[in-house]
C-alpha cells in the first residue's frame, strides 16, 4: 500500500456473533439474510473500516454498499476491504494522488479442483507450472487469483463494469511483485500495466495495488 494508506488487520478470535454485534442496525440491513459465518466476516471488515476511516478522520456512521457489494467510501477516499478464515483487514486514504486502491487476501492453500481453469489462461497456467518448478512452498494458483481479485478491486470503482479473469493476465515473480496486464477490452482510464506486490504469511497469501496516475500513469504498489 501506498505510504499514505492506513491499513487495520486482525486475526480474528471474537465468539461468533460479536463484531455482527457491534455494527448499527441501520449497517446490518446491508446483508439481510447472511449466515452466521458471513456475517462475522463482513462485520469484521466493516468494524476494521470505521477503525481506519476513524484514523483519517473521515468515519461515517454508516458504510454504505454499492450494487456489486462494493463499500461506498466518504467523498475522497478512496480504499479496499477484505477478508478469508480467520483474517480481516482493510485499507483506505484519502482520494489525491492515489486514485484507487485493491486488496484481497485468501488462504495459503491451493484452489480447489477445476477453479484454476476458469481463472487463469493456458499461458498463465504454464507460468505458474515454471514458478512451482522453481519453488513449490507457495501456492501461486492461489496468488494468481488473489491478485486478480486486487486488480478487480482497483478497476471496478473507476469503470463500474464487469471485469472477467480472463480480461487480464497476472505475471508473478518470486520477488513479491507481480504485474498485471489489461487487455484493450478493459483499458480506459487505466493503463495497460498496473502493478502490485503479494506476501505470504501465517498461512494467508494476499496480494495489494494501487494506481497513482501522476507516476507515470502506473500502479507503484
Amino acid at each position: 500500500m501506498p505510504d499514505e494508506a492506513v491499513v487495520h488487520e486482525t486475526r480474528r478470535s471474537g465468539a461468533p456473533g460479536q463484531a455482527w454485534a457491534l455494527l448499527a442496525e441501520e449497517e446490518r440491513r446491508l446483508v439481510p439474510g447472511a449466515g452466521e459465518r458471513r456475517r462475522d466476516d463482513w462485520a469484521t471488515g466493516r468494524l476494521l473500516a470505521h477503525a481506519a476511516l476513524a484514523e483519517l478522520d473521515r468515519d461515517v456512521p454508516v458504510l454504505r454498499r454499492g450494487d456489486r457489494g462494493e463499500p461506498l467510501w466518504p467523498a475522497s477516499v478512496v480504499g479496499s476491504i477484505t477478508h478469508c478464515d480467520g483474517y480481516a483487514a482493510c485499507a483506505v486514504t484519502h482520494g489525491g494522488d492515489v486514485r484507487a486502491l485493491g486488496i484481497d487476501v485468501e488462504p495459503s492453500l491451493p484452489l480447489p479442483p477445476g477453479v484454476l481453469d476458469v481463472v487463469a489462461s493456458p499461458a498463465e497456467r504454464r507460468h505458474l507450472t515454471d514458478l512451482a518448478d522453481q519453488d513449490a512452498s507457495v501456492p501461486w494458483d492461489r496468488l494468481l487469483f488473489c491478485a486478480k481479485e486486487a486488480c478487480y478491486k482497483v478497476w471496478f470503482p473507476l469503470e463500474r463494469r464487469w471485469l472477467g479473469f480472463d480480461d487480464v493476465t497476472v505475471h508473478l515473480a518470486r520477488d513479491g511483485s507481480f504485474e498485471v496486464i489489461l487487455d484493450a477490452v478493459a483499458r480506459t482510464s487505466l493503463p495497460a500495466r498496473l502493478r502490485g506486490r503479494w506476501g505470504e504469511r501465517d498461512g494467508v497469501v494476499a496480494a495489494g495495488m494501487h494506481w497513482r496516475p501522476a507516476v507515470g500513469g502506473r500502479s507503484d504498489g
